[in-house]
């Protein structure tokens, strides 16, 4: 008989009925950062700096600051997790550079995303304390992951007393509900928030838990060079859109629609504000 993650009770029901030679618990890791993902990892850190720099545009020093701390993990002795705080204006690649990394050194980007901007009520307490065995609960999400980087975003929106839940899973990677204990040896959590300063984020949470963070990571705003660069990836992948018909891109004209959203992009903060912009000029330019 095959059980795939028994609650605790149940289990422990299990091993007072049944001799433990008779159990095989089987369970999924994931291997700490392996050295071969990262060859001569002081000097060039290939295989990251590529894709990084292949899918998030700028943020050179948040790239530099993240891969230092990804060496420190691959020679700290222990299995703690990499515990990092993305901090910076919205729509600036936090999230993205977490998908990113998680599809370079776990081969998929299907991170667990978790909106903690959206917590508070009773349903979030049953979803992360987990009260009920038949209902969907973060210890059920965890121990279902594809990767091992877990992002929690907007993690200090959270009310204080969601925080404490999260602090064993930061210090020794164990998360612990009343049906589960999910290891998240050698994970990678990031957090990020809106934060524009270390000091801004001093006055609104709680030293204890920025005490468990291995690092604070601050992506900067967009420079217009940045910018120009996003929106010409945009406009290529709208015109590269399988949706978008011949006849569609015969009535666009690229230099003025380019030139258009040019004198645009210093009122522009992000990257969602670049990409709706682009969109409505190329529909716009279609209808004249």
């Amino acid at each position: 008989m095959y059980l795939h993650n028994p609650p605790k009770k149940f289990f422990h029901l299990i091993r007072q009925q049944i001799p433990s030679e008779s159990v095989h618990i089987e369970q999924s890791t994931f291997k700490k950062i392996e050295k071969k993902q990262f060859q001569d990892v002081i000097h060039d850190l290939q295989d990251v700096i590529h894709d990084l720099n292949e899918s998030i545009i700028g943020q050179g020093e948040a790239k530099k600051s993240l891969l230092r701390k990804l060496v420190a993990q691959l020679i700290r002795p222990s299995s703690k997790p990499l515990v990092l705080m993305f901090y910076g204006e919205p729509g600036i690649g936090k999230t993205e550079t977490a998908k990113q990394l998680s599809t370079t050194l776990y081969g998929n980007d299907n991170i667990i995303r978790e909106q903690m901007s959206m917590v508070g009520g009773e349903s979030s307490v049953k979803y992360f304390k987990s009260t009920n065995h038949s209902e969907d609960s973060f210890s059920k999400t965890l121990l279902n992951r594809e990767s091992n980087v877990i992002l929690l975003d907007e993690f200090a929106l959270a009310p204080a007393f969601f925080h404490s839940t999260f602090f064993q899973m930061f210090d020794e990677g164990i998360y612990e509900d009343q049906n589960y204990k999910v290891d998240l040896s050698n994970s990678i959590i990031i957090c990020t928030s809106n934060f524009k300063s270390r000091s801004e984020m001093e006055k609104n949470v709680d030293v204890t838990l920025l005490s468990r963070f291995d690092g604070f990571i601050k992506f900067s705003q967009l420079s217009f060079d940045e910018k120009k660069q996003i929106s010409k990836i945009v406009y290529s992948k709208i015109i590269d859109s399988e949706s978008m018909t011949k006849e569609y891109k015969g009535y666009l004209d690229e230099v003025k629609i380019l030139e258009s959203m040019e004198s645009k992009l210093n009122a522009l903060p992000n990257v969602r504000a670049i990409r709706k912009y682009v969109e409505d000029v190329v529909q716009i330019s279609y209808w004249r």
